[in-house]
């Protein structure tokens, strides 16, 4: 009987992370709002629970982008069951990888994170879709972990401005926001974005 429903369960992981889970994203991300911006602690809008254990606690002082973006990655998977992929441990080491603080994931951070534990893949800029999980760096190297939404584009078809869902001091907490893609000092390096989708094809 056991034996049955493990097979059960591994099929129905496969056929659900078999597909993207974009709009599963995207109503995630929806849930939180404002709640101010401060660059410390976990940055997460809310308990990350893992079992009976609590893998981040909710920052009291306001969230920041890693902190939002793994928040809806961990909420979106448990809504389907596949947080027990992994355990506390592997879930620790994820998260130092999703957030950048490890020297092989500091550039790329959600993508190196997902693509590692076979959570997600690499997506073309000209693919991604609303839902897509990006890091990217400006000019000036400071970077941003979001939840895309759509890119701007000029009357020739090239990338101008990516709008995007995060947390940021710009909308005081959680929010949607456009940004400028281009050679500004302030702009998003096109060369330093990276986008990832969760699940397969």
């Amino acid at each position: 009987m056991k034996f049955i429903f493990i097979a059960i369960q591994i099929l129905f992981f496969s056929s659900v992370l078999g597909q993207p889970l974009n709009d599963f994203v995207i109503k995630e991300a929806n849930k939180y709002n404002g709640g101010t911006y401060k660059w410390s602690g976990s940055g997460c809008p809310v308990d990350i629970v893992l079992g009976e254990k609590v893998l981040l606690q909710k920052s009291t002082i306001g969230s920041h982008c890693s902190g939002f973006t793994f928040t809806v990655l961990f909420n979106t998977l448990k809504a389907h069951g596949f947080h027990e992929k992994m355990n506390f441990e592997q879930w620790k080491s994820f998260q130092q990888h999703w957030y950048g603080n490890t020297t092989i994931a500091a550039e790329t951070q959600c993508l190196y994170a997902l693509e590692t534990c076979e959570l997600g893949r690499k997506v073309e800029l000209d693919q991604a879709q609303s839902g897509d999980f990006v890091q990217f760096w400006r000019n000036n190297n400071t970077g941003h972990s979001v939840v895309f939404l759509a890119w701007e584009k000029d009357e020739k078809g090239r990338i101008i401005a990516m709008k995007y869902r995060s947390s940021q001091k710009v909308t005081n907490g959680i929010g949607d926001r456009t940004e400028p893609v281009g050679k500004g000092e302030k702009d998003i390096n096109p060369k330093r974005i990276y986008v990832a989708r969760l699940g397969g094809e």
